[in-house]
């Protein structure tokens, strides 16, 4: 079992699954973009703090905020979920479905499936995921994009907090909450049918 995460937190990871997490930036109304690819904050820290966490991971990101992140990939390998049958993404791999894009990322060896947007990723693969790495924005940003309501099944419990107060650089206060599934979800690898 691996019991590091660059969250702090523990993680376990049993041989022969995958983890499959979440990671995003949202305001009190869970907003987490504008409508037209911008965010509606600008937080180094919070990037450092992605940057960080995605560092080396498969990540299933939707085509558009793909699109819009293009000068982000470094080592990270992005699995690209679109409609549209013949996208090629240029770094990376396209799939159509979720379970198309987890089982990519499990048949290729990845420890952990990280899902990093856009808000029609994050709905598509909440069910599947085991944990959320938020980053909540002390604000009321103006966006029409919001993050999927998790709290509503009452499904997660806090494993690690950590508050960051407003500075120079980073004019809203934000705190990096990282939430654990309490029942893991039945569609992780191992128990998902591979296409």
């Amino acid at each position: 079992m691996e019991t590091d995460s660059p969250s702090g937190a523990e993680s376990a990871t049993v041989e022969g699954t995958m983890k499959i997490s979440m990671i995003a930036a949202l305001d009190r109304n869970r907003v987490i973009g504008t409508g037209n690819g911008g965010l509606p904050w600008r937080l180094p820290r919070d990037v450092s703090h992605f940057r960080e966490y995605t560092q080396g991971k498969h990540l299933l990101i939707g085509r558009r905020t793909y699109e819009e992140m293009l000068g982000w990939f470094s080592d990270q390998v992005p699995i690209v979920l679109t409609h549209r049958r013949d996208y090629q993404p240029a770094i990376g791999l396209a799939a159509h479905t979720v379970d198309e894009a987890v089982s990519e990322a499990f048949e290729m060896g990845a420890p952990e499936l990280v899902v990093c947007g856009g808000a029609a990723a994050y709905a598509a693969a909440l069910p599947y995921a085991d944990e959320l790495h938020l980053t909540w924005i002390d604000a009321e940003g103006e966006g029409q994009i919001h993050f999927p309501d998790h709290e509503r099944d009452h499904e997660w419990e806090t494993i690690a907090e950590e508050r960051h107060e407003a500075d120079a650089e980073n004019p809203q206060t934000l705190t990096f909450v990282t939430l654990r599934r309490v029942k893991p979800s039945s569609l992780r690898p191992g128990r998902l049918h591979l296409l």
